[in-house]
């Protein structure tokens, strides 16, 4: 138990520093891209209200952004006010990173509920990553792949609008795992031993290789199929049920969520 106790919090640490490459990509670029239609469209860019941006963000059916009105409504007021103030300067870079910072700023902020979130969020949370990861290996090459792993979703092509949706869909369960949390008042609780004991058998019993798991606790250059190991060990984590279960995914969003 021990011996795979070490190599699940390896794990966690490799994972975490993937989501540091992914997320901060997707959770407000769509924002961003949305209102740099506004700022280009607009004659007087000075004119803009906060209604009139955050009409356009809903409009254009942002589930990062609704996500947070609907769970932190006083959050996304402050989000679209700054947002605001920065489009009235009519520069389009500046709307997108302060979109993205923002955002990325709240998730920060609450990652730290993650561990009292209800299990049902957690897995929808963890299952939009495993999603994303076999869109991706569907859609591009097994390098490809293992690449975006190891540097984010500048390794893909051309990010579409179905690897943005996947991307948004992200960020989306994951606030509404915030929401949830600060809610529902559940006891906190970080996965112990036991719970990562649970998780190494799951994780073999899906195929899974003591190889494989020290490839993603180091996500490893030479390692060919980083995509389906890490595949695997989604999966195994999103089986366990109970309490163990519910330990294990907070604790691996909470690593996602905190960079």
């Amino acid at each position: 138990m021990t011996r795979w106790k070490g190599v699940g919090v390896a794990a966690i640490a490799a994972l975490s520093f993937v989501a540091l490459k992914v997320l901060p990509w997707a959770l407000g670029f769509a924002g961003g891209k949305y209102l740099y239609q506004t700022v280009a469209g607009s004659p007087d860019p000075q004119m803009l209200t906060t209604a009139q941006v955050s009409e356009q963000i809903e409009s254009q059916g942002s589930q990062i952004f609704k996500a947070i009105k609907q769970e932190f409504p006083e959050d996304y007021d402050a989000v679209v006010e700054k947002i605001t103030a920065v489009a009235r300067l009519g520069n389009v870079d500046q709307v997108r990173n302060t979109s993205r910072v923002a955002v990325a700023d709240l998730r920060q902020r609450y990652a730290s509920l993650l561990s009292s979130a209800p299990d049902s969020k957690a897995a929808e949370a963890l299952r939009a990553q495993l999603d994303m990861l076999n869109h991706v290996m569907a859609r591009e090459t097994a390098a490809t792949c293992d690449n975006y792993l190891r540097q984010g979703p500048g390794a893909l092509s051309t990010p579409d609008q179905d690897f943005l949706g996947d991307m948004d869909k992200i960020g989306a369960t994951l606030f509404h795992a915030f929401g949830a949390a600060k809610k529902g008042g559940l006891p906190a609780a970080s996965a112990s031993d036991e719970d990562w004991s649970l998780l190494a058998d799951a994780f073999i019993k899906a195929g899974g290789t003591p190889v494989e798991m020290n490839a993603i606790a180091n996500v490893s250059l030479e390692f060919e199929g980083l995509c389906p190991a890490v595949a695997k060990f989604y999966t195994s984590a999103l089986s366990l049920q109970g309490e163990p279960g519910r330990h294990i995914k907070t604790t691996l969003l909470y690593e996602i969520a905190r960079n």
